[in-house]
């Protein structure tokens, strides 16, 4: 069976499989609801979307319509946000949605806040290089950083819509 030839540090799509089990659980956490609820809101067993979000189980994998499905029952969008990343795209969505136009002063907060993720992106920038060597966990904190600037930006647009 397929499941055997990977190792856990080389199976295919693991950050968008870790993705849809942070989603599931969430939701459920939020709901306090068990798997069991969420599968049969999805038209599944338990067994199934277990097995659908377990990477290492190559018979069952998590299809494009369990994605859809997921983050249309759950309103969740990292499921696709991982997704976007895989092929070198970000996906940038506001956290909330503004149901008002902006005034000046949330403008201000907004830009406010954006310009302090500026810092600390240029803070972990700085600490990255001091030795050099820009290792995966530096890149990690810096790619993180860089993506929630863009997030904090697309809510400030939203905003002004």
């Amino acid at each position: 069976m397929l499941d055997d030839i990977f190792g856990q540090e080389e199976l295919p799509n693991l950050e968008i499989y870790k993705a849809a089990q942070l989603v599931v659980r969430d939701y459920m956490e939020r709901n306090a609801k068990k798997i069991e609820w969420v599968a049969e809101k999805l038209g599944t067993t338990k067994g199934y979307l277990y097995a659908n979000l377990e990477p290492a189980r190559t018979d069952k994998p998590l299809s494009v319509d369990r994605v859809i499905a997921l983050t249309e029952l759950t309103g969740d969008m990292r499921i696709i946000e991982e997704m976007a990343k895989k092929f070198g795209y970000t996906l940038c969505r506001p956290d909330v949605q503004v149901d008002k136009k902006a005034d000046a002063m949330d403008l201000a907060i907004k830009t406010l806040q954006l310009e302090a993720l500026h810092g600390e992106l240029a803070s972990d920038v700085e600490d990255a290089i001091q030795d050099g060597v820009v290792d995966e966990n530096e890149k990690k904190r810096v790619r993180e950083k860089a993506y929630r600037i863009r997030k904090q930006a697309a809510e400030i647009e939203e905003s002004l819509k």
